[in-house]
């Protein structure tokens, strides 16, 4: 992965400030963590917005089913299609196009992925972290204009969102987590810092940013860039969190070794259009 850098202009015209404590300095002494980045400092974490959140989360409502999400989609092709034929005279153009939306439709459905102890191409992902086996825990992933949006489910319900940028996007090519932070936090509020060991007890590393639950909805940012390139963002249903983890009773997702890795979020989109292709847009300031 290339090595990231400071903001571009791109950012720098939006005018945007930050107001909570740099990232800068990613290795910090465990004792000392730092003002307002995690224990020991005093956070001043706001929470997100409502509407801000809503803009992120999009239609999908915690509580959905795999079968309520599809239709989702299947609707929102209807819709993008159906005007599309209707400014196509030709009829075999007309039957291209509907055939087009099915496959559309299909291609998301048949992304659902069940993970119930057989190994899937997900196992060693940018997601790897983000589901256990054997634990009624599912996912579906649908392509976005500039992102990927894994759609987690427990109980059949959906729980968790996890959003990867397309690391070619303008906004965030050659950036540092620190620019990141700088941008998302504009956009959210001021998060708290969230620190991770390293391999010696003595220096810790900034794992997250994340914000105080809102709306039930919990916000981290998290830095996948030094492996895959790519920052991204995590809602979680906050109230199902404990059960959860009381659910997977200290069950491990085994991670693969080896280098046979998913590239989640740098491949080409092929959609067209979608409802939600704007949020990068959001987070940059292009658009209210």
């Amino acid at each position: 992965m290339p090595r990231l850098s400071t903001l571009s202009s791109l950012v720098a015209a939006s005018a945007l400030t930050f107001a909570g404590p740099t990232l800068a300095l990613a290795k910090k002494k465990a004792g000392n963590p730092g003002k307002g980045a995690g224990a020991g400092g005093h956070s001043k974490a706001v929470a997100p917005s409502k509407d801000e959140l809503g803009k992120i989360m999009g239609k999908y409502k915690w509580g959905m089913t795999p079968e309520d999400v599809v239709k989702i989609i299947a609707d929102e092709a209807n819709e993008k299609y159906s005007e599309l034929v209707g400014k196509e005279s030709d009829v075999y153009k007309q039957d291209q196009l509907r055939k087009q939306r099915d496959e559309e439709v299909e291609k998301f459905k048949s992304s659902l992925v069940k993970f119930e102890g057989t190994k899937t191409g997900w196992d060693t992902s940018i997601v790897d972290k983000e589901f256990v086996h054997k634990n009624d825990e599912s996912m579906l992933v649908r392509w976005e204009k500039d992102q990927r949006r894994f759609l987690f489910f427990w109980n059949g319900k959906l729980y968790k969102q996890y959003i990867a940028f397309n690391a070619e996007h303008p906004a965030f090519k050659g950036k540092s987590f620190d620019d990141f932070a700088n941008l998302i936090q504009a956009r959210f509020g001021q998060a708290e810092t969230k620190f991770g060991t390293m391999r010696t007890k003595d220096d810790v590393v900034v794992d997250h940013l994340e914000w105080p639950a809102s709306q039930d909805i919990s916000l981290w940012a998290i830095d996948q860039s030094s492996f895959y390139g790519n920052f991204c963002l995590k809602l979680t249903q906050a109230s199902v969190v404990a059960a959860l983890e009381s659910a997977r009773g200290g069950k491990v997702q085994k991670q693969a070794k080896g280098n046979a890795l998913i590239d989640a979020v740098t491949t080409p989109n092929d959609n067209k259009k979608d409802p939600n292709d704007d949020i990068v847009d959001q987070i940059v300031g292009k658009k209210k």
